[in-house]
């Protein structure tokens, strides 16, 4: 559960990114995405059932006295995934069975019950930004920025910017070397939030290098499937 915590700090790009000055061109090993892959809740999915979810569950009592904030709540049971509420980002979240969740009112940290796989999502103010593609552009320069000093460290790491034809971006990293766990591949996504124009949405999906492009199909399920809380 390191990594996981970790990740609840790591890669606040938005705290900086105003103070960034505009990119000057993108760095030779950075290639560009347009696409997700989209897979199939059920190939995710770690159990037969729904119970992880359940506020009473031993588990999830454990991580709520620890301060983890509240398990989130499943607003319906669907096949092999359940569609839960994330308070925080005002949104409904697809989760495949045998995840947990949780949401302590600044975040929603979805979760594999090992922790070495996980999704925290957050919902973002846009003041400050002209428009989408200021959004953009400010938080790829600091992501290339970002990328150019990790690649100095270690050869093996690769970065990708990530741009969708419904205006979702972001950057997918591999072979990032940093603390006590190993490497690890991460991607980074924001997108409009649906129902409020004034927000965007960024989720962070990190795992173990060998199961990140799996895993990505679904980060691409999620985006698909999020909608605005009812």
């Amino acid at each position: 559960m390191r990594r996981f915590a970790r990740f609840a700090l790591r890669f606040m790009l938005w705290a900086t990114v105003a103070a960034i000055a505009p990119a000057h061109g993108q760095s030779a090993f950075i290639t560009m995405e347009t696409t997700l892959p989209i897979a199939a809740y059920a190939s995710f999915a770690l159990a037969a059932d729904s119970n992880s979810f359940a506020p009473d569950s031993p588990e999830n009592k454990g991580l709520l006295d620890k301060g983890f904030g509240f398990p989130v709540r499943v607003q319906r049971v669907l096949d092999r995934h359940v569609q839960v509420v994330s308070p925080s980002a005002k949104l409904l979240l697809t989760v495949p069975f045998g995840w947990r969740g949780f949401d302590d009112g600044k975040r929603t940290r979805l979760f594999t019950p090992m922790g070495n796989i996980g999704i925290t999502l957050h919902a973002l103010p846009l003041d400050g930004f002209t428009d989408w593609d200021d959004v953009r552009g400010k938080v790829w320069n600091l992501a290339r920025q970002t990328a150019e000093a990790r690649a100095k460290k270690d050869p093996r790491y690769q970065a990708r910017l990530i741009r969708l034809a419904d205006g979702t971006f972001g950057m997918r990293e591999t072979n990032i070397n940093e603390g006590e766990d190993g490497p690890y591949s991460s991607v980074i996504l924001f997108r409009r939030h649906p129902d409020d124009p004034k927000l965007a949405i960024r989720m962070n999906l990190y795992a173990p290098i060998e199961e990140f492009e799996r895993y990505m199909g679904l980060a691409g399920l999620m985006l698909r499937d999020m909608s605005a809380m009812q």
